[in-house]
């Protein structure tokens, strides 16, 4: 299992022990998502990176290209290297979601931020362990032919 899913599964697990952290309702979550439901993109690329979870991708911010809701290809911005993993361990833009609405559920969703004109998440932010808390970031959507 890789460092991302890791990180990810860690995030929704292990921050049972935050339930103070507030953060967006799961009305605001469902009414984002919706928004970027209503676009029905099959095609996207987008970048991402996380701040804080103490992982080996930490820091570095990655394309991503979703072709029918798989992360078909991940690379590098800086380098346009491919990432050494499995480009599956990635989210899509819809995973992104679930993570956010699975972090609200446990109280350790902090606080997100959504793209004004898709919707998506462009922050969210997770409290929890040090290896489990930090920022997931996404940024520069790309529409595909």
């Amino acid at each position: 299992m890789s460092s991302i899913r890791l990180l990810l599964v860690g995030c929704l697990t292990s921050a049972a022990s935050c339930q103070n952290a507030s953060g967006p309702s799961l009305i605001e979550l469902q009414q984002a998502q919706a928004t970027w439901a209503s676009h029905h993109l099959s095609k996207y690329a987008y970048r991402y990176q996380t701040t804080g979870f103490f992982n080996a991708l930490d820091g570095q911010t990655i394309r991503l290209v979703v072709l029918a809701d798989t992360v078909r290809t991940a690379q590098f911005v800086a380098t346009n290297d491919s990432v050494p993993a499995s480009p599956a361990i990635f989210p899509t833009i819809d995973r992104l979601f679930a993570v956010a609405i699975a972090a609200r559920e446990d109280g350790s969703l902090v606080a997100a931020e959504f793209d004004p004109v898709f919707g998506y998440p462009t922050r969210l932010q997770i409290s929890g362990p040090p290896d489990a808390s930090g920022a997931i970031l996404s940024s520069d959507l790309e529409l595909l032919p």
